[in-house]
């Protein structure tokens, strides 16, 4: 990965760690911090707002961030396709996509604007028990991409684009960084959208799907009400945009890959929903102090405990994964 990154400084091409302008990149928990801007803006006066998830953490994948991870066959495909290129993982958050990838030996720039999510990509990287030679990790926006032009060979940006307020920003940072012929994978990548299809479930876990729903909306519900008490709305930041149209007049090609799945998916609600929301684990909480939240939620768990008892917590919600659309935009 020689020359291809940008310095800070005077925004001359350079090799991590010093640029030959003598600016030497801070390396902090195996980190390089290539930006200091902030982890969210939010401010209505800003030209771009955008959320990371710093104060989300751990609580983003819940319990499965603990989980070694496995290599799957969209990670395959996507491997291959990549080839011995080099990939930016833009916006990786704890590693999801990263880890699979440099399991299969693939070059990888694992890249976001939270210190603390990157702090548990390197968790999963120690429970995968990796080789982190081929991982560069650094610290950069999104919006400025901290890489010369025409310097990667393909760009992951999964579910970050509906983050920030101009997301056609982002799409034409990655046109700029990727090489001619340069790959852009992209996935479903809008808030809420089902993975899991219910068609061949039994009747009794349908039944227990709508409790596990009715015992989310319970939660989220009186959550929010309580917050009115302190002059708290909860906001999500969530920007929605014709992200296909965009790309197929940025790129030049457009191929389409299908991974067929028939997974099972059994998520327990004290582990997936519950973990979350305890966490401040979901964008519209961002706006909640800490002590507040502590205090609404305890109230919350007392008012739920009552209502439906201490069994409803293992309430489960099942269901098979979706087929998995790539669609790669060629440069």
């Amino acid at each position: 990965m020689e020359n291809i990154f940008l310095c800070p400084m005077c925004k001359s091409s350079f090799s991590l760690p010093k640029c030959q302008c003598g600016y030497n990149v801070p390396y902090i928990n195996k980190i390089y911090r290539l930006t200091d801007d902030p982890y969210m803006v939010k401010d209505g006066s800003a030209d771009v707002k955008y959320i990371g998830y710093e104060d989300i953490g751990q609580y983003y994948s819940g319990l499965s961030l603990y989980e070694k991870m496995k290599i799957e066959e969209q990670h395959i495909k996507i491997s291959e396709l990549i080839g011995d290129g080099i990939l930016l993982d833009l916006a990786c958050g704890d590693g999801a996509y990263t880890i699979p990838f440099v399991l299969q030996g693939v070059k990888t720039i694992s890249m976001d604007i939270s210190d603390k999510m990157l702090s548990f990509l390197y968790k999963r990287a120690e429970i995968a028990e990796i080789d982190c030679s081929r991982l560069v990790v650094c610290r950069g926006n999104a919006l400025n991409i901290p890489l010369c032009d025409c310097s990667v060979d393909a760009v992951i940006a999964n579910s970050v684009l509906h983050l920030i307020s101009k997301p056609e920003l982002v799409l034409k940072e990655i046109n700029r960084v990727l090489k001619f012929g340069g790959k852009y994978f992209t996935f479903e990548d809008k808030p809420t959208t089902g993975k899991l299809n219910e068609n061949k479930i039994s009747k009794e876990e349908k039944a227990a799907n709508e409790k596990y729903e009715m015992l989310s909306g319970f939660i989220h519900r009186r959550y929010f009400q309580k917050l009115e008490s302190y002059h708290i709305k909860g906001t999500r930041y969530s920007w929605y945009f014709n992200r296909d149209q965009i790309c197929r007049e940025m790129f030049g090609h457009e191929e389409t890959h299908i991974i067929q799945r028939n997974h099972k998916i059994v998520n327990r609600f004290k582990d997936v929903f519950l973990y979350r929301m305890a966490g401040k684990g979901y964008s519209d909480q961002s706006n909640v102090p800490q002590d507040i939240h502590a205090k609404v939620f305890e109230e919350v768990m007392s008012e739920f405990l009552a209502e439906y008892g201490a069994e409803a917590l293992n309430t489960v919600f099942t269901g098979y994964e979706k087929d998995i659309k790539i669609t790669v935009y060629i440069k």
